[in-house]
């Protein structure tokens, strides 16, 4: 008897414990949802790869990702730190401290965009703009430094730096 007891629960767990459950939703909403989430993977931008970057040349690539035909905005501000603010990387200006130095619309063909823009000494931020509902634009931040002025304060690690 106890044996049948048994083994009839091995069986019912067994049965409960590969069960799935299923979950209605209406096809249009679904739908919906998995188009958004494959959108925004779609658009992405892939040079640089980082968010922020030091360097000395006047010149920057961007590049990525988007579909064929999609319109791309691409803003370059700069900022020169006339306020003795000393900017870097780790003390960026504020949205008001920036001027826009160009804008430029393209699109995207069929292995994605690409753009050279021109920077200016200082801190410059690029944006770029997807012109398409629910992506995000995306921001880049370039530190260009004079390069003489660099060498000098490696060279003279101690030496105190005149405010302005």
């Amino acid at each position: 008897m106890w044996k049948k007891i048994i083994a009839s629960l091995f069986i019912i767990i067994g049965i409960f414990s590969f069960s799935s459950t299923g979950y209605g939703a209406n096809m249009n909403t679904s739908s919906v949802q998995v188009a958004r989430r494959t959108d925004r993977n779609r658009y992405q931008v892939t040079v640089p790869s980082e968010d922020a970057i030091a360097t000395d040349k006047k010149t920057a690539l961007i590049s990525g990702k988007a579909p064929s035909g999609t319109n791309i905005v691409i803003e370059v501000y700069g900022t020169m730190d006339l306020t003795g603010k000393n900017f870097s990387l780790t003390n960026l200006p504020k949205s008001s401290d920036y001027i826009l130095i160009s804008k430029e619309t393209i699109k995207a063909g069929q292995v994605g965009f690409a753009k050279e823009v021109e920077l200016v000494s200082g801190i410059n931020k690029v944006v770029v703009i997807f012109r398409v509902n629910g992506v995000n634009t995306v921001e880049k931040v370039y530190y260009v430094y004079d390069n003489a002025l660099a060498e000098e304060a490696v060279r003279n690690p101690y030496r105190i730096v005149p405010t302005k």
